[in-house]
């Protein structure tokens, strides 16, 4: 027997389903965006249902990374059906919208990288000293073509050895030496 949670329970028996063929575009009118049991994202639309453990998910995450952010509810069993996709958060009311950011931030999270303080090798691996959005970091990373990947249109994503992620948005706004350094050892 499936277990039923706190939101399908008072859901009508009768709620229309999902037509998962077609794009669905949330918008304030339709829908609101609350934490509900648990402190998990709630998104309840209007004459449909309520939709309990909702996390978000970026379409483009470089190119838009204020809309076309989908909506996803977990259904159990390892399934999850998208509720809809928000075009821009910023036609959302404020409180709304910063549910939905702390929702996204959650999954992911980057370092933003602002200053690389050395950069270089150790045990054949790239070894990098750096000043973060979240403070100075240490770490390493295998010299590999899917460890340093491009982000929009000049920025690199940096995974390391840990599958952790650091963001340089764009290469060439880096200081003069810090770029050198940079391109000498990451040059593709």
């Amino acid at each position: 027997m499936t277990q039923q949670t706190e939101s399908d329970k008072a859901q009508p028996q009768d709620a229309p389903e999902i037509d998962q063929t077609h794009i669905r575009f949330l918008t304030p009118e339709m829908c609101v965006i609350h934490l509900g049991s648990h402190a998990a994202l709630h998104v309840t639309v209007k004459n449909e249902r309520i939709y309990g453990g909702v996390f978000a998910a970026y379409a483009f995450p470089v190119a838009y990374p204020q809309g076309y952010i989908s909506l996803i509810h977990s259904v159990g069993e390892g399934k999850d059906r998208e509720i809809g996709l928000i075009r821009d958060l910023n036609d959302w009311p404020a409180e709304q919208a910063d549910l939905v950011r702390a929702a996204l931030k959650r999954r992911y999270f980057i370092h933003t990288i602002q200053k690389i303080n050395h950069i270089g090798w150790k045990y054949g691996y790239i070894s990098m000293n750096v000043e973060t959005d979240k403070g100075p970091v240490e770490f390493m990373m295998s010299w590999q073509y899917d460890r340093a990947v491009d982000y929009g249109k000049g920025g690199k994503t940096l995974i390391d050895v840990e599958e952790n992620r650091y963001l340089i948005p764009d290469v060439s706004k880096l200081e003069p030496h810090e770029k050198s350094e940079f391109t000498r050892i990451i040059y593709w």
